[in-house]
């Protein structure tokens, strides 16, 4: 069993790992992670299952009849900080309710930093994993000792069995040849669950490539896959975007990783593929401001791109300095612009509350983003992920004021050297509703909907969006 299991309705994927509703597009994704290893273990004989219990809208009951229904030999938890407590409850679930010949595992990006603390804190936790773990996986299930794994956690008890060492191993996998992997086993999941909030049309994730070479400081990308990109080649991802079609009716994407323009050569190929195919798509991506220009946004809209989220972060460019970005504020306006005049909407994703954040630093931000005027727009707070720079500088400084658990990407869990946890929370849920009851983005959101269905469904998500910002 492969299982998010029911602590919350969380973006589970590593590099992202908000709470749904605290996000401007309260989108659920599949589990593609979960559903690629799935895939790697079948191949390699096992039978498997997975269990979305949050997208499911299921709970503990439902967990434990999965459990006594099953009877898994092996169930693994994919772990987010802001639930991990509740998360590992999932392993003692496990062990009480079939006993110690399951093996219970974890993997996710808290592991990298934490797995020795979470096998010390939680004795029903056998194994923990980090790093790209579908071959490791594989290894292990046809029979490879743990001990010669990399990337993997574990408890000796070859020594003193009352009382087994935890072991590390060294070396944190990655998969250099990304073609050689399956497709996810999406027909283990419930894809009518998994939706787009624009349309109502069933949507998935495709990743494209792996690996980001920057190192900016909040975020875990780099740690989790690398800091250089490894790409499929671009027959690859259409034979899997062909594969969603012809099997589940998938016709609407999302391409993750932050990398997806960076290769130009590569995102001219791959849209021109789509369109010698003509497969009829409707896909987004996520992408850098320094790897976009007019001939790539042209030739995304032809392959049927309509939206392009970019992580700009600050409108302060001492804080994208500071923060490791490597990236500009004209960088960011060009992006804007060579999406706008080639028919692409914007996603702007802004990060506010690290350490150096001030009462200026924030009021640039909030201009710069109404400056660029973007289709949609997130001010997520900085959340000191295990791993990451911003984590051991927040620990480092004493700069927790909240539970971590408690916390999350809309109520900040750090103050900065100037700002409260609690000005930096009333400060985001502020903005927002400025940003959103502005007259002419609502008139323009709707004059862009497309189709009343599309119209509609904004203002059911924007009506949504306001009660909880009001109400928070």
């Amino acid at each position: 069993m492969l299982v998010n299991p029911p602590t919350g309705l969380y973006r589970r994927d590593d590099r992202c790992q908000c709470k749904i509703e605290d996000q401007t597009v309260q989108i659920t994704f599949p589990p593609i992670e979960l559903a690629t290893i799935a895939a790697v273990l079948r191949n390699a004989g096992a039978e498997v299952f997975i269990r979305d219990y949050p997208a499911l809208g299921m709970g503990w009951d439902e967990y434990l009849n999965d459990l006594k229904s099953i009877e898994p030999d092996f169930v693994l938890i994919n772990v987010v900080t802001a639930t991990a407590e509740g998360d590992f409850q999932a392993c003692q679930a496990a062990k009480e309710t079939l006993g110690d010949h399951v093996l219970t595992a974890a993997k996710g990006e808290y592991m990298e930093a934490l797995g020795i603390d979470a096998m010390e804190a939680y004795p029903e936790l056998d194994v923990g994993f980090h790093g790209e773990i579908e071959r490791v996986l594989e290894k292990y299930h046809r029979g490879e000792a743990l001990e010669s794994l990399p990337g993997v956690i574990y408890r000796d008890e070859t020594g003193n069995g009352t009382d087994p060492r935890i072991r590390r191993n060294p070396g944190h996998p990655v998969i250099e040849d990304l073609d050689d992997l399956p497709f996810p086993a999406r027909d283990l999941l419930d894809n009518s669950i998994y939706i787009s909030p624009e349309t109502g049309n069933p949507l998935t994730v495709i990743h494209g490539n792996r690996g980001c070479p920057a190192h900016c400081i909040f975020c875990p990308a780099g740690v989790i896959s690398g800091f250089s990109v490894r790409y499929r080649t671009p027959a690859n991802v259409v034979a899997e975007i062909e594969q969603c079609i012809n099997d589940q009716g998938i016709r609407e994407f999302l391409f993750h990783g932050d990398t997806f323009t960076m290769n130009k050569k590569w995102v001219l190929e791959l849209c021109s593929l789509i369109v010698e195919k003509k497969l009829d798509l409707h896909w987004g991506c996520n992408s850098r401001v320094d790897t976009i220009d007019d001939e790539r946004a042209a030739a995304m809209k032809r392959a049927g791109c309509w939206v392009v989220a970019f992580g700009i972060e600050s409108g302060s460019q001492d804080m994208l300095d500071k923060m490791k970005k490597g990236a500009t504020l004209e960088q960011a306006e060009n992006a804007v612009a060579a999406c706008k005049r080639n028919g692409l909407r914007v996603h702007a994703f802004m990060v506010i509350g690290l350490p150096w954040e001030t009462h200026e630093t924030l009021k640039v931000t909030r201009d710069f983003l109404a400056k660029l005027d973007p289709d949609f727009f997130d001010f997520n707070i900085a959340y000191p992920l295990p791993g990451t720079e911003f984590y051991e500088i927040a620990v480092a400084e004493g700069l927790y004021e909240s539970d971590p658990d408690q916390s999350g990407y809309a109520r900040a869990a750090v103050r900065t050297h100037e700002l409260s946890s609690e000005e930096l929370t009333e400060w985001r849920r502020k903005a927002l509703l400025g940003m959103f009851l502005r007259p002419r983005y609502i008139a323009r959101t709707l004059a862009r909907a497309g189709s009343p269905g599309v119209a509609v469904n904004y203002m059911k998500a924007g009506a949504r969006r306001l009660r909880q910002l009001v109400s928070s």
